[in-house]
């Protein structure tokens, strides 16, 4: 190839990288012009025949009016990485192939802070101004991106991100920390924010989670105590000789002192129970699976055995997180092998079922046995999540335990007291959470906009209050049957349901026996409806579709009037 006629170039050293694999496509070398008033109109380009890949320019255009001769061009993100998620992980360019993989930087012994004692919780790439929330406590950041916590205590935890306090959605991590010593090593865990998802996530690689780890000895000294965020710890409740369900401070005297309600609700909250519910490690070989350290939820997840119509199943998608629980609400709650009478006894009354479903995981190998404790540790893992988040899919599961498991397996206050304990003494903490830490009637904004989770659940309050009424008249019936071989736990429910009913009473619900059966009813607009007969417990009082009916039988025990296909 022959050389072009140009000019002679001014003589300065080019403005060139050594440092650049001579393969990564055409160099170029640019020549400062001598003047600002040099001519950029005759461009001259002068081209190396030893050299074909060596192009020089002399008197380019100013560096704003460049074009790039690379054969790569930059690009906003590489891949399927979020955007700000790459670092650089090596000090220097290497001379090597671009297909020999990366090298990480060499870890040293002082390169990583290992805490000790309690675990740690980080933050990366937050927007300045967002929501956080930690357990029963959340504030907002208006100026600078919150860097996470420190001195997290044992037990389980609940940390989640908002994009703003009005935002719908919200994403969050459960960790569980266990008891050390002061001198045991702790974790520390990393999570990302994904500006183009809005979600808390893990992080993009394992080389982002190791250059946060080594960052955390420079912002150790700014991060917030995990504790300044939690309320005050329960007094010590004073001794009385009626259950009052609550004692001056409002707090369930049930609780230990030094106690709160939220390491309460949280006491059943395992490692193994959300690696249960969070379906992790399904199939062969999945018990000698590690467990996890964290586990995400979002305000999108949604419960196994939610009746899904299809625009929501549109709108959620099929990437969405499936939550599984011991009890699934499309579930019939009688075991395979009951007939006749015992199908019937179970219909009514789920103890049986229950009780086969948590100490022998019902039959179903993809169902592992569980024990009493994971019911209400179930139970407070869908209420906290489900009111945090604004999970309505968590929130139909909680009220699905109640109304359907919990409080209609009234045997279990005779065949297993002490579950029946923990059932009632959950649901009276979750109540005094509700009123001390979740009540909105501020006007305050976000998933659950409204002064009560009752409320924002009329007709599922309503079905929970029927539900009270005829566990409190079964559990009547059964601890006056015990007499005098009434067993201390046993005794113990009665008073715990007796506490429980007394917080009732302040919220305006009556879970006495007598209750209205027919008379005049006012319906919102004024108008009054005479003689109107309440279908309110049909079925304990069998009437309306319950009630007792005389059929005639034929010679082959089946009744007559029926329409049979059989010849």
């Amino acid at each position: 190839m022959s050389a072009v006629s140009a000019p002679t170039p001014p003589e300065v050293a080019p403005q060139s990288d050594d440092r650049a694999p001579n393969f990564c496509g055409v160099t170029v070398e640019i020549y400062p012009p001598a003047s600002d008033s040099a001519d950029f109109s005759n461009n001259n380009i002068n081209i190396n025949t030893s050299s074909p890949n060596h192009i020089s320019v002399a008197n380019p255009p100013r560096p704003s009016a460049l074009r790039s001769f690379n054969s790569v061009e930059a690009v906003p993100t590489i891949g399927t990485l979020p955007l700000g998620s790459l670092r650089i992980t090596e000090d220097s360019y290497t001379d090597t192939p671009l297909t020999t993989p990366d090298r990480s930087r060499p870890s040293t012994g002082s390169g990583i802070m290992t805490p000790t004692g309690s675990d740690v919780f980080l933050l990366d790439d937050l927007p300045a101004a967002c929501t956080i929330g930690c357990d029963a406590a959340s504030f907002s950041t208006t100026k600078q991106p919150f860097l996470g916590f420190r001195d997290i205590p044992a037990g389980a935890h609940l940390i989640w991100v908002a994009p703003s306090a009005t935002a719908s959605t919200r994403s969050a991590y459960w960790i569980v920390t266990p008891e050390r010593a002061p001198d045991d090593p702790a974790d520390v865990h990393v999570k990302q924010w994904d500006q183009f998802n809005e979600v808390l996530s893990d992080p993009a690689s394992q080389a982002e989670e190791r250059f946060q780890k080594e960052k955390l000895q420079q912002i150790f000294g700014l991060l917030p105590s995990f504790q300044r965020f939690q309320p005050p710890a329960a007094p010590t409740p004073a001794p009385s000789g009626r259950a009052t369900g609550h004692d001056g401070d409002g707090l369930p005297s049930f609780l230990g002192e030094g106690a709160s309600l939220w390491s309460y609700l949280t006491a059943s909250i395992s490692p193994e129970l959300l690696d249960r519910i969070m379906d992790v490690g399904a199939g062969p070989g999945a018990g000698k699976k590690p467990l996890h350290k964290s586990w995400q939820v979002t305000t999108s997840d949604r419960v196994v055995g939610e009746p899904t119509l299809a625009m929501e199943a549109r709108l959620y998608g099929a990437d969405t997180q499936r939550l599984r629980f011991s009890f699934a609400m499309d579930e019939l709650l009688i075991s395979h092998s009951a007939t006749g009478e015992q199908r019937t006894r179970q219909a009514l009354d789920p103890t049986d079922y229950v009780i086969e479903k948590l100490e022998g995981g019902g039959g179903d190998s993809s169902s592992p046995p569980s024990s009493g404790s994971d019911l209400a540790g179930e139970l407070s893992f869908a209420f906290l999540t489900g009111t945090h988040l604004g999970n309505h899919s968590l929130l139909e599961q909680w009220w699905f335990l109640l109304t359907r498991v919990a409080f209609r397996s009234f045997a279990l206050v005779v065949r297993r007291p002490r579950m029946a304990l923990s059932l009632i003494r959950t649901l009276h903490a979750q109540l005094a959470y509700e009123e001390r830490h979740l009540d909105n009637s501020g006007g305050e904004e976000g998933p659950l906009a409204t002064s009560s989770v009752l409320d924002a659940f009329p007709e599922h309050a309503r079905a929970l209050q029927r539900a009270l009424v005829t566990y409190k008249a079964r559990l009547d019936e059964q601890l006056l049957g015990l007499g005098d071989r009434i067993s201390p736990a046993q005794h113990a429910v009665g008073d715990a349901f007796a506490a429980l009913e007394a917080r009732l009473w302040r919220l305006g619900w009556d879970l006495r026996g007598d209750y209205l059966r027919s008379g005049s009813l006012l319906l919102d607009d004024g108008e009054v409806v005479p003689d109107a007969e309440l279908s309110d417990f049909e079925d304990e009082d069998e009437r309306g579709e319950y009630a007792p009916a005389v059929v005639r039988l034929d010679d082959e025990g089946r009744e007559r009037g029926r329409v049979s296909w059989d010849t």
